[in-house]
Formats: structure tokens, sequence, C-alpha cells
């Protein structure tokens, strides 16, 4: 009974001690990575490089730009981008402009209300240079097989941001598209008129890398730039005249294709 009575006694004593050991024993688990020994390709890199992008469904003269990025990456998530644009193509025709252009007049009838060929072309505005900010935010990395033997790693990222378009134009001669006869016009405001110049735009897109190696990848990015733009330079309005109550919010498709390069050259792995 005694013996009964001192292990009763004893685990009574200890109890507490083995109970107080159980909660301070941690777990090897405990704030360790989701994922361990990940191969962390933009944490803390610089991104540098060049490419080509080429506009998609501008009105009268499509665009060829060669566009040079600059980025670097906070975390394996979120980067801030610069990213700018020269055309090179500043007289590539649209089809829409060849064939509108065809149907106009030359020049001589008064009474047609469209506008002649010679006033026409020269107002017809298109991209000069393009520079532009964003934020990229990365949700889905990874790494995929191709034809079951090739590995890439691989990442997709929206972009949102703001910048500046330049618009140039021929433009007309002197005096080619005067204001007559029309009312309420005391500033005199042409009947056509190039909008050229710099504006203000959003940038809104979607990108992705592919890794061909740890320190290269091929980048991707298809971006919507919102501007005011009168790309005709004709009276959008029907005032009778052309200003700025002629511009309209207009959506600019970009797509570019670029070789980007990142600095350190070796990627670390976490934890």
């Amino acid at each position: 009974m005694r013996k009964i009575v001192a292990l009763l006694l004893g685990a009574l004593v200890c109890l507490p001690t083995v109970a107080r050991a159980e909660k301070e024993r941690k777990s090897p688990l405990t704030d360790a990575p989701v994922i361990r020994k990940r191969l962390e390709l933009r944490d803390k890199r610089f991104e540098a490089g060049v490419g080509v992008g080429v506009s998609i469904g501008q009105d009268f003269y499509n665009a060829l730009l060669v566009m040079p990025k600059l980025a670097f990456h906070f975390t394996d998530w979120i980067s801030l981008a610069a990213v700018g644009g020269y055309n090179m193509t500043p007289d590539w025709k649209s089809s829409f402009n060849n064939d509108v252009y065809a149907k106009l007049p030359a020049d001589g009838d008064p009474t047609i209300k469209s506008p002649y060929k010679s006033e026409a072309a020269p107002t017809m505005n298109h991209i000069k240079y393009v520079a532009m900010g964003q934020v990229e935010f990365i949700p889905l990395s990874g790494k995929i097989a191709l034809l079951g033997s090739l590995f890439s790693y691989f990442d997709f990222y929206v972009l949102a941001g703001a910048g500046i378009v330049n618009l140039a134009a021929a433009g007309v001669q002197p005096g080619a598209c005067a204001a007559s006869n029309v009312p309420n016009n005391p500033g005199n405001s042409p009947k056509c008129q190039a909008n050229v110049g710099t504006e203000l735009m959003g940038n809104f897109g979607v990108g992705a890398h592919a890794f061909l190696t740890h320190w290269m990848a091929l980048n991707l990015e298809l971006r919507d730039l919102l501007y005011k733009n009168n790309a005709s330079g004709r009276d959008v309005n029907g005032d009778g005249v052309t200003d700025a109550n002629d511009l309209e919010l207009s959506n600019n498709w970009i797509f570019s294709l670029n070789f980007q390069f990142f600095l350190p050259g070796k990627a670390k792995i976490s934890r």
C-alpha cells in the first residue's frame, strides 16, 4: 500500500514538470519557410535589357519601337521598373490609313465635307517615343518542363504605372485649315490641326519572364497606354473647329519582347 501511495505522490510531483517540458518543446518546423532551398531569381536583383515593341490596332500609323528596360526587385514578388520606347518606323502606315486615304478627294470640290488628301495626311499623328514607370506584382512563379526533358523557370506578373508619350505629325501648311464662317470661335481655331507634343498617360498590362539561365531571361509584356488623343487631327465633336475639346481617351496596345540580364549574376537560395 505504501509503495502505491509513493508512486502516486511521485507521479503528482513529476506531472507538472512533464507538462511544462512538453509545452516548451519546439517543433523543428516552427518558423520554417513553406518551401525550403528555393531558388530566388528576383529577390534583391537588378534587371536590365533591351528589345523591341510593336503597336497593335493603331489608327493610322503603326510603331516599331526599340524598348530598353531597367528594374529592381525589392523582393521575389514585387519590383519597380522604368521602360522607354523610341519609334523607328514613323512612316509605317496602317491598312486603315491606306484604305481611307485612297478614298479621299484630291482637291477642287468645295461641297465635299471630307478633307482633301493634302489636308488629311499631314494631320494624322503617330507615336514618337514613350517613357514610363511601373510597379510589377508577381503572384505566380515556378518551374516548367519543355518537351519532357528541358526545364525552365518562369514568372507571371501584372504591371501598373504612368508615363509620357510624345506624338508627332508632318503638319499642314499655314492657312490650309483656317476656320471660316465658324460662329463662337474667338480664338480662330483651325478646322484641322495635328495633335502633337507630350501627353500624360496611364500604363497597365501583364508580363512574364522565361529564364534561359539564372542570369538571363526572355521578357514578354503586353501593355495598354491610355492617353487623350485626336489621331486624325480633325473636328471630332462637330463644332466646326479642331481644338482640345476634340481629344478623346484612347487605348494604345504595345507588345514587347526583351532580353533581360540580372545582377548579381548568381541568384541566392532560400534557407
